[in-house]
């Protein structure tokens, strides 16, 4: 055996194996630089196409899970009863004289409506404008706890309902009673994301598109288990995005860890 040229062909050979792999080493650098310098530009919504509203600020805003129950009305008058499991947890009542609204809009609703759920619903204040459902002539607005509304629960709610002279006629309500945060180390209160952190989490898992308009961001506490006897809230984004094709669409994300799938 010729070593000479056995050794020359042993030397050209790892040359060839260093230089493969000194290449796949620079591509691999230059793609880890690529998604550094990815990840560390600012999303621009307007380049992508997204319209935006306002964004309510959060700062120093921290929040934790919270638990409720339903409460208990009696059938002949808008209150509540300790003897909750006794009687239904809703309340229907009908509104005479009706209340005329100068408009179906947000500030004429709300100044025509203030006096009534002060002075004749109990807990009537603790409720804020939520909706306007103009097709089925509903005017919705969610219980508030702290700051913030309990997002979309027909457990929390006071749904007006006006007819085609803008005069609100009759009301449900029901409410959430007893609301405490949870106790222990994994339930303290931790920051919340901002919106904008909320919107981007929705962006990157294609909830959000070019084309679609953003109506829409709350921040409240959203219902992760809705029992008869008891709920389970956690602070949450809501979000209405008017898709590109002009579907309406809601999606909650979890404002202090939005890891967690997106409902």
């Amino acid at each position: 055996m010729d070593w000479k040229h056995a050794t020359s062909l042993f030397i050209f050979v790892f040359l060839i194996i260093n230089i493969a792999l000194g290449y796949i080493y620079y591509e691999k650098v230059q793609r880890a630089n690529i998604v550094e310098d990815t990840s560390s530009e600012k999303l621009d919504f307007n380049k992508e196409g997204i319209k935006l509203p306002k964004l309510p600020p959060v700062d120093n805003v921290a929040m934790n899970i919270v638990s409720g129950k339903s409460a208990g009305f009696t059938q002949d008058a808008a209150d509540f009863d300790k003897k909750s499991e006794e009687l239904s947890t809703v309340t229907k009542v009908e509104i005479k004289p009706v209340i005329k609204l100068a408009s179906i809009q947000e500030d004429a609703i709300i100044k025509g409506l203030k006096s009534y759920l002060v002075n004749y619903i109990d807990k009537g204040k603790e409720y804020t404008l939520s909706g306007i459902d103009r097709t089925n002539k509903k005017l919705y607005f969610d219980q508030v706890y702290g700051k913030y509304p309990i997002l979309n629960n027909d457990k929390a709610q006071i749904e007006f309902s006006y007819n085609e002279k803008n005069e609100v006629t009759a009301f449900e309500q029901t409410y959430l009673k007893d609301i405490q945060e949870g106790l222990g180390k994994n339930n303290e209160k931790k920051n919340v994301i901002p919106a904008k952190e909320a919107l981007e989490v929705l962006y990157y898992q294609t909830k959000l598109e070019r084309g679609d308009e953003v109506t829409s961001v709350r921040l409240g506490y959203y219902s992760i288990v809705r029992e008869v006897r008891g709920q389970v809230l956690k602070p949450t984004w809501q979000v209405a995005v008017r898709k590109r094709d002009g579907k309406l669409e809601t999606y909650y994300v979890d404002a202090v860890n939005p890891e967690q799938p997106i409902l």
